[in-house]
């Protein structure tokens, strides 16, 4: 009785850890699924985002070039002959006075959102190698690996997420 009660506790430790490895194996292939979702939802906003600011910046940096030249045309067919040559003698004492143009900002904020997204997305990418190397270890040691493989439990082939192919080459994103 002693002995089968011993036999059924092994066989139930057995069994138990044999669960628990198999329960972990799929919560770590759910966290790799999800951290890799959570990298193609970066990688959209990426495109969505910058494309969008790169437009408006665009757009915006076309009116001041066009407000710009009206003013200086304007300027210019209000003047005589003389009143250019006067023009020219007194420029390097006067400092002509231009609208304030505004797309310098928008340059530099639309660079901290490029820096802002791309360091989100870094992020998700390293979060989502960390899944991938917790999944693989688990699967890989001892007695997880022993159990998973006595059970049939297959090891999915999850890699690692490396850098683009014109990423590597620090090619920056063309946006205009």
């Amino acid at each position: 009785m002693v002995m089968m009660c011993a036999l059924f506790g092994v066989v139930l430790m057995f069994g138990g850890c044999a669960v628990c490895a198999r329960n972990s194996a799929v919560a770590l292939e759910e966290a790799v699924g999800t951290a890799k979702s959570g990298i193609d939802v970066q990688l959209s906003n990426r495109f969505n985002k910058l494309t969008e600011l790169a437009a408006c910046v665009k757009k915006y940096d076309e009116h001041e070039y066009r407000t710009l030249v009206d003013v200086i045309e304007k300027r210019g067919k209000n003047m005589s002959a003389a009143e250019a040559k006067q023009c020219i003698a007194a420029f390097s004492r006067v400092e002509e006075r231009y609208p304030d143009l505004k797309s310098q900002r928008n340059y530099q904020n639309l660079m901290q959102e490029v820096a802002l997204t791309e360091n989100h997305l870094a992020a998700h990418k390293k979060a989502y190698n960390e899944s991938v190397r917790e999944y693989r270890r688990h699967c890989q040691m001892f007695p997880a690996n022993a159990f998973l493989s006595l059970f049939g439990y297959a090891m999915k082939d999850f890699a690692y997420y490396e850098a683009e192919a014109g990423v590597k080459d620090d090619k920056p994103m063309e946006l205009f």
